[in-house]
Order: C-alpha cells, then structure tokens, then sequence
C-alpha cells in the first residue's frame, strides 16, 4: 500500500529508510539488478524537493556509506546549448514570439537517445565510484526532455531515482502513467518498469 505524505520533507526518513536498504542497493549478498524509481511529489513542492534531494545525499546517506551522484537534467541542457552555441538561435525565436519553435529547437537538440543519455553517461565516468544516481531538472526541462523516454533508454548499473514533479499514476487496468507538473498524459506518459519509492 502507497505511503503518503502531505509534503515532500515529511518522507525524509522514509525515503532515507528504503535508499540506505541493501535490498535496493544489492548489498551485502542481495543480488544487484538494474532498477528504477521514482520519488513524486506535488509540483508546487519542487523547490523543496531539489534542497531534500541535495540535504540527504551529503547527509544521512552519506553517513550511512551510500554514495550519491545527482545529475540535473536542466544543468545538462544548458552546458549543452553552452557547447552547441544555441543561445542567439533560441533568442531570435524568443524575440520572434515563436514559442513553440522555441520548444522544437529544444526538443531537436536534445534527443535523449543521442545527447541527453551520453550526457548522463559522462557525468557518471568523472565519479570513481557511486552507489546511486539521483536525477532532478525534470520539470524544469518539460516538455522537450520526455521522462518516460528518458528512464526506458538510460542502461546502467547502479539504481537510478528519478525526483519528479507530478504523480506516479497506477491505472485501473495495471498500466502506469507519469502525469507530469500533474497534466494528464494518458497512454503517452506510460512507463511500466519504474517503481514508485513510495509503493515500497
């Protein structure tokens, strides 16, 4: 049964609980395998979810051996457009009122198989070891990074935890939909390997 919380910074201890778990983290002779999950909260929290994100990496989970890398997809795009030298384009559309050519210059600059998961990947070989992955700048990054995309094409070995702004929806006929900034995605906000943090 789902453990709910009125606020993010209410789950703290739970959320540390099932992160510090040798289950979820393949410890001490529990078989590792490549898992995903995802921590929701209200939109209007994402604030003090990023500080939460932050406070218990270099915190409890520190404390307690496990070793975090956060990497925030906002971040990414902009040393992307950085590199890409895409910040005059997405201005000239900017002063042009082209709002949605802005988001389609985003969106083609961004593909999650080509740039994003590369990108990833990068962050992921600067550390020497690590035992999760945070990844935060979800909303920030709606709607050109999609997160259904994003978690079925990331491969890796460590657990990942997803900080994402909306709900986790189980629908009634067993399929699961992320429903981000809480806007109703339907079949198209679908991923069904993921597991919510707070179903554990």
């Amino acid at each position: 049964m789902r453990k709910v919380f009125n606020h993010i910074n209410e789950a703290r201890s739970f959320i540390v609980e099932k992160l510090t778990s040798d289950t979820l983290l393949g410890r001490n002779g529990f078989k590792m395998y490549e898992s995903k999950y995802i921590i929701d909260y209200k939109p209007q929290q994402a604030w003090d979810a990023e500080l939460l994100a932050h406070a218990i990496a270099e915190g409890e989970l520190a404390t307690n051996g496990v070793n975090v890398i956060a990497v925030d997809l906002y971040d990414l795009v902009l040393k992307l457009l950085d590199r890409e030298e895409l910040w005059e384009v997405l201005e000239e559309r900017e002063r042009g009122l082209e709002p949605i050519a802005i988001i389609e210059t985003l969106q083609a600059s961004t593909s999650v198989e080509q740039v994003i998961i590369p990108m990833i990947k990068d962050e992921l070989e600067k550390v020497e070891s690590y035992d999760l992955v945070f990844i935060t700048g979800v909303g920030e990054t709606f709607p050109y990074i999609r997160t259904h995309w994003l978690l079925d094409e990331l491969t890796i070995k460590k657990p990942v935890v997803l900080w994402f702004p909306g709900t986790y929806m189980k629908n009634p006929d067993g399929s699961s939909t992320l429903d981000i900034l809480d806007i109703r995605q339907g079949t198209g906000g679908g991923y069904y390997r993921a597991t919510n943090l707070f179903d554990l």
